[in-house]
């Protein structure tokens, strides 16, 4: 008899991938429309910094003690689901919001909801990959929400009033609240339920081990000095002079995004290989020099041919990451590992946009590039310098080898 059901596999993989593609269909309406959106209603730049921020940060608070809960409870669908009803219900919600006050609760409810959902979903996809091959299975799945991504992007090219007035609000509510409903097809297999009953405790101790800690410390800062190049890069293109004509964003944004379809896949099956060090690695020494390059960056299409290196930096960071800390941690404390993950990149989207926004104004954006590379070399020097390979890798690696 197979270890692995493969009715129930497909089924699993299925449930996934949908969440993912519908998930980042959304994002696709949000990113990029919704500061535009705050702007028409007379928002600061600083106001939209910070309501962005204050999303992140709600994440990040509430994230650990959600992944606990679920830990505990042995339930991840649920949380799912609760998730992806809080955005749904507070993005639907915008069209009848008025002042800073009233978007900033909503932030508040969003950013808990997303980093939840995509925290337990993550957890949820250790619970059902097979031990040894979650890398290349999260890649497969995770890159449909490229996909959805790109969907988004093309339906905004062909039919423009999508994002006219509150219509990508409403598309984006909708979209949210069906990849919420689209893991109730996923069951996790009997291997995965729990031992023991965790308590935020014993998490605590397995997650404050110097591993795990330094791992999470050289995520912060990638995905810090990463994610605040992306929130400045169309502002990075409007000042080059003569200002580049209006495509030239969104083919910054589908070149990146389209590049990260071949090497999700190629990352997770290089890590399930060869282990997980191998491309974070590879990702941690190419970012500082995407980033340098953004600073040396003679002319928009520069930038744009730069975004190719999207694919080992972000397709990296967007796939090992999960892997590693699932082969950290063990079945019961999943959700809680994954949860760390999210609040640190939540804690670094807060962050990173605040810092830069402050850097930017003394220093222009060039010098903001520069400085960003420079944190990208401090993540680096973690990485290399007191990152390991978790052992489960290792163990997973041998088996694979012993098996061919």
């Amino acid at each position: 008899m197979p270890l692995v059901d493969p009715a129930l596999e497909r089924r699993n993989h299925f449930g996934l991938s949908a969440f993912f593609f519908l998930y980042f269909a959304g994002v696709g309406f949000i990113t990029p429309f919704l500061p535009i959106y705050w702007r028409s209603l007379g928002f600061s730049y600083r106001q939209i910094g910070a309501l962005i921020a204050l999303s992140s940060v709600a994440g990040a608070a509430a994230l650990v003690p959600v992944g606990a809960l679920s830990d505990r409870l042995r339930a991840r669908r649920p949380f799912v689901v609760a998730g992806t009803t809080l955005m749904a219900a507070g993005y639907g919600a915008f069209p009848s919001l008025h002042g800073f006050g009233q978007f900033a609760v909503a932030q508040l409810v969003i950013g808990l909801g997303g980093t939840m959902s995509v925290a337990v979903v993550s957890a949820l996809g250790a619970d059902v990959f097979r031990r040894g091959a979650s890398g290349r299975a999260f890649a497969g799945v995770r890159s449909w929400g490229t996909v959805g991504f790109l969907v988004t992007m093309a339906v905004v090219f062909v039919a423009p009033e999508a994002v006219a007035g509150h219509t990508f609000l409403h598309g984006a509510a909708a979209l949210y609240a069906v990849a919420g409903a689209a893991v109730l097809i996923v069951r996790r297999p009997a291997r995965a339920t729990a031992r023991e009953l965790p308590s935020l405790r014993a998490a605590a101790r397995l997650l404050l081990a110097p591993r795990a800690l330094a791992f999470v410390a050289a995520y912060f800062v990638f995905y810090m000095a990463l994610m605040s190049s992306t929130a400045n890069l169309g502002l990075y293109l409007t000042a080059f002079r003569p200002i580049p004509p209006v495509w030239i964003l969104p083919l910054a944004f589908a070149v990146s995004a389209g590049i990260e379809l071949p090497f999700l896949t190629v990352m997770g099956r290089l890590s399930d290989r060869y282990g997980r060090m191998a491309p974070l690695r590879l990702a941690f020494a190419v970012l500082p020099i995407r980033l340098a390059g953004y600073a040396l960056a003679a002319s928009p299409a520069a930038v744009v041919l730069l975004q190719a290196t999207h694919g080992l930096t972000f397709s990296v960071i967007a796939i090992v990451p999960f892997a590693y800390m699932a082969d950290l941690t063990p079945p019961e404390h999943r959700a809680t590992g994954q949860a760390v993950l999210n609040a640190a990149s939540s804690a670094a989207y807060a962050l990173g946009p605040l810092l830069a926004g402050s850097v930017a104004d003394h220093f222009g954006l060039r010098g903001l590039y520069w400085f960003l590379s420079a944190v990208a070399v401090v993540g680096a020097c973690v990485l290399y310098g007191a990152v390991r390979e978790p052992a489960r890798a290792h163990e997973a690696h041998e088996a694979a080898v012993a098996r061919t």
